[in-house]
């Protein structure tokens, strides 16, 4: 990761008791081995959320903006980073002229609460980013210097919930790709914060929950049409699952034609015309959900005593099922399982 500029700033609310308060920053963040480390760490917190949807910037009057507010002070983060990628207004302005935007709109949630708001420019495999996040400080106990206890407060990152990043490179080259900003949906209602949302000024075209599992969906049932030999189908569905996750825990998109590629070895053409085929409707690239990915190719179920997820490769080998008895018959426990059992 290439960090380019970063800054942060505070916006202060109280839910219900009036409006915000701004403390800006006038400089960036010198880079330094502990900025690296918050960085990599927020982008590996930022790509763990599953939860993400994608979309593209939308016109103002789309946001909730009158007339009026277009035509006066109240812009758009579009027209803000336009006017940064083309040398305009440089980073802390565009920085200070976004946090303005952001006051905006958190000023008329009324339950909305402020926190740090994070701006990071960053090159990554090739590609500019900008990273908008919201933060908020947590209170910790640290050993000091002197073995003494103290009080700190640091930034959590766990509880990331409020982020947006934009591909800058990928809005620039197809800017209708409709799929350049990423946002991590909100917890309350799984939904993202609305004066968020607006403040992004995007829509939210693509679901990667919907997309992972329409691409699973197809790796299935070609495995079913296709591929005759069990271990075979065993080891496809494999390649595609980590092919997936190693995409998803570096922030990438998976590639159809490197997917297929991957996956299909010598039969990839016969693959990718049977995932682009109407049946299913896949864009060139999708944007893994990881936890969609990790319930692939499990079969798992649940009563008030028992709870049950097995791999569907273990079924025949390791699992057997007896329909006629209606019973499993386990081999190769899991060595903790087993342990369990025998100090019953």
């Amino acid at each position: 990761m290439i960090i380019r500029d970063i800054i942060v700033h505070l916006i202060e609310k109280q839910a219900d008791a009036g409006p915000s308060t701004l403390s800006l920053s006038q400089e960036s963040i010198a880079t330094s081995p502990t900025l690296e480390h918050f960085l990599e760490e927020l982008n590996k917190a930022y790509n763990s959320k599953p939860s993400k949807v994608f979309g593209s910037f939308i016109a103002p009057e789309s946001i909730n903006m009158t007339s009026d507010e277009i035509e006066s002070a109240v812009t758009s983060s579009e027209v803000l980073l336009t006017g940064l990628l083309e040398e305009q207004i440089n980073f802390i302005d565009y920085s200070h002229q976004s946090m303005n935007l952001l006051k905006h709109y958190i000023d008329q949630a009324s339950k909305a609460t402020g926190g740090y708001m994070v701006f990071v420019r960053y090159t990554l495999f090739g590609s500019d980013f900008m990273m908008v996040v919201m933060l908020n400080n947590m209170a910790g106990i640290a050993v000091d210097n002197n073995f003494g206890i103290s009080h700190v407060d640091y930034l959590d990152i766990s509880k990331l919930h409020l982020a947006a990043r934009i591909d800058l490179t990928l809005w620039e080259e197809d800017p209708k790709s409709g799929r350049y900003i990423s946002m991590i949906r909100g917890k309350e209602s799984n939904k993202l914060s609305e004066y968020f949302r607006n403040f992004i000024g995007s829509d939210e075209t693509i679901d990667s929950k919907h997309e992972t599992s329409e691409l699973l969906s197809a790796v299935n049932h070609y495995c079913d049409e296709k591929i005759q030999d069990d271990e075979q189908k065993s080891e496809f569905k494999k390649k595609s699952a980590n092919f997936c996750l190693e995409q998803a825990d570096k922030g990438q998109n998976v590639v159809l034609k490197d997917f297929s590629g991957y996956v299909a070895d010598s039969a990839v053409d016969d693959f990718m015309n049977y995932i682009k085929s109407e049946q299913y409707e896949l864009n060139n690239e999708i944007s893994p959900n990881k936890t969609i990915v990790r319930k692939f190719n499990k079969i798992s179920g649940r009563n008030q005593q028992v709870s049950i997820t097995i791999n569907e490769e273990a079924l025949g080998d390791t699992v057997i099922y007896d329909a006629d008895k209606d019973t499993l018959t386990f081999s190769d426990l899991p060595a903790s399982l087993k342990s369990q059992l025998l100090s019953r």
